[in-house]
Parts: structure tokens; sequence; C-alpha cells
């Protein structure tokens, strides 16, 4: 998308005419025009004025092939650096609570084999907190997206 194309569609969703960016900009009406029809383009102090006016970046402007500040390259790295990192902690967060499953079912075996009412109270206290850090280890699983 070309950046007089930009400028009308940021414009227009953020339900302003161009006599009213003229105003916000400190510039003609017609200067609007010009640079929607591409006829001309702003300045530097103009183009800063337009990122801060609808919360964008330079370079979204600028490049023709940026269809969103998230198609910037370094922005998509850490995006998918972001998801990566989600993804493993979803999977530790599943293992860890598997994991503590199991331990519940050995505390509880213990209990059955206990012999004698220390021993039974150990595992009982064992169980109970397995219990409860599979409770929380299932939470942040289905937590975490």
């Amino acid at each position: 998308m070309k950046f007089e194309e930009k400028l009308i569609k940021l414009r227009k969703s953020n339900g302003m005419s161009q006599e009213q960016l003229a105003e916000k900009l400190g510039v003609s009406r017609q200067a609007i025009s010009r640079w929607e029809s591409g006829d001309s383009t702003p300045d530097m102090i103009n183009l800063l004025g337009l990122c801060e006016c609808f919360k964008v970046s330079s370079d979204y402007l600028i490049h023709d092939d940026y269809e969103s500040d998230e198609d910037m390259p370094t922005i998509r790295e850490k995006n998918d650096e972001i998801t990566n990192i989600r993804t493993k902690s979803k999977k530790y967060h599943l293992i860890s609570a598997i994991c503590f499953l199991l331990s519940v079912f050995c505390s509880v075996f213990s209990m059955l084999v206990s012999v004698n009412d220390v021993q039974f109270v150990l595992s009982v206290f064992t169980c109970a907190v397995l219990s409860a850090l599979t409770v929380v280890q299932f939470v942040l699983y289905l937590k975490k997206e």
C-alpha cells in the first residue's frame, strides 16, 4: 500500500476530514489533498506529526510493502520470539503438571502402604501439597496462549 493510500485510510479510520487533519498539523487542507493524491509528500516535520497523530511509525508510512507496524522486520522477529517462548513455557507447565500428578499418585500409594501414623501423616501432607501444585500447573498451562 502506498503512502497516499495509507494516509487516506488512517485519516478516515480516525474519522477526520482533510480540514481537521490540516488544522492538527498546522498545514493547509490543500497540502493534505496533495499528499493524498500523491502530487507531493510531507516534509520530515509533518511526517513526524502524522506519525504522532495516527500513532504509527514512520517506517510504516514510508515503506510501501508494510501493511502495518507489525510488518517491520525487527517487530516480526520479536513477535516470533515471544510466540516461541510462550509455546515452550506452555509445554514446560504441562510436563510439570504431569510430573506433579504422578507424584500425587505415588503419595497416595504411600498412604495406602504406610505402616505407622507418622508415615501416614507425612504422606497425606505430601499428597495435599502436590495436589495443590498440580492444580496450579494445570491452571498456568491453560492460561498460556
